[in-house]
């Protein structure tokens, strides 16, 4: 496996993209992944300091650089929605989308990191935390409106998964032309796309297609959590078609922390894709120092050295289509 990091820990706070490439190549690192939130002038900046570098672009998460149209302070990483049941909103997300498989290619970046949209429904995000916090996920006030939500939610996902469906379709046919996977990453939140029960769904629809699952350690926690989701379950069920993974550590519902100063099980999780044949990026929120982006390099590295074994006793993944 090669560790990389995402450049979302610098967003917001580097001038110059060749002080961007020389900040992640002193962290020894093998690559990197583009975050969203790369303006386009810091996005030519970093592309052209990375000529030379050493440094490998494993991923592009999408959209990136940011869009034209999208100000600084609505930058996300969906602006536009995959899933939108408007044919021309899912249009604009598919032509953006393009735009970031193209200068995959372009850097020789094997994958795009998608966030493929969610269901239309009021989440309850708000009640939802607010009786996490005062019981738990266990707490019948809790596990009730979860339910009721999760119901909600099967009641309402057809059309936007359909939605999804149309322009993973459109996508995978660029993505082919230009030799680049789509990754389909698991969500923090229930109503989001795709769900546990979702990828069956788009995986045998696009089956041969250039797709795979990407997992997200945090993402993975959040689920677990809330109650609404086995982030290993997915993991285990997915990791023939593993792309790759965002590492990042957890506390409570506190994601994108540097590894090693949360709950997750770090050593678990990579023992159960060893030999996997795919980029594990280290994604912490924006604002990390670079000493505690090192500190946590250096805890995955120790776990994967004592995670590693000679034999491949338990069929982890060897059949990764993604190969960087």
């Amino acid at each position: 496996m090669v560790l990389g990091v995402s450049t979302s820990w610098a967003a917001g706070g580097v001038n110059h993209g060749r002080d961007l490439v020389e900040r992640c190549n002193a962290l020894d690192i093998d690559g990197l992944e583009l975050d969203y939130r790369l303006p386009p002038p810091l996005f030519r900046q970093v592309a052209a300091a990375l000529k030379g570098s050493g440094l490998a672009v494993f991923s592009l998460h999408n959209f990136c650089p940011i869009p034209d149209s999208v100000p600084w302070d609505r930058v996300s990483a969906e602006p536009f929605l995959l899933s939108h049941p408007d044919r021309e909103e899912r249009l604009r997300a598919v032509r953006w989308t393009i735009r970031t498989l193209e200068h995959a290619n372009d850097m020789g970046a094997g994958a795009v990191v998608l966030h493929c949209g969610r269901v239309g429904m009021d989440p309850q995000w708000n009640r939802l935390m607010a009786l996490w916090q005062t019981q738990g996920s266990h707490g019948e006030a809790f596990r009730t409106l979860m339910a009721r939500k999760m119901e909600e939610r099967r009641a309402a996902v057809r059309p936007h998964l359909d939605a999804l469906l149309w322009s993973l379709d459109w996508l995978a046919r660029e993505a082919e032309r230009l030799q680049v996977f789509l990754g389909l990453e698991n969500r923090a939140h229930y109503h989001e796309l795709p769900g546990p029960d979702d990828y069956g769904t788009i995986f045998s629809a696009l089956e041969g297609a250039p797709l795979g699952y990407w997992h997200d350690t945090g993402h993975g926690h959040l689920m677990e959590v809330f109650g609404w989701g086995d982030p290993m379950e997915l993991l285990n069920t997915w990791k023939p078609v593993l792309l790759g993974m965002h590492l990042h550590d957890a506390q409570g519902a506190d994601d994108h922390l540097p590894p090693g100063s949360g709950a997750i099980p770090f050593r678990r999780i990579l023992r159960a894709v060893r030999g996997a044949a795919c980029p594990l990026i280290v994604e912490v929120k924006p604002g990390t120092t670079d000493r505690a982006l090192r500190a946590g390099l250096d805890c995955l590295r120790d776990v994967l050295r004592t995670a590693a074994t000679a034999e491949d006793d338990d069929g982890a993944n060897q059949n990764s289509r993604f190969h960087p």
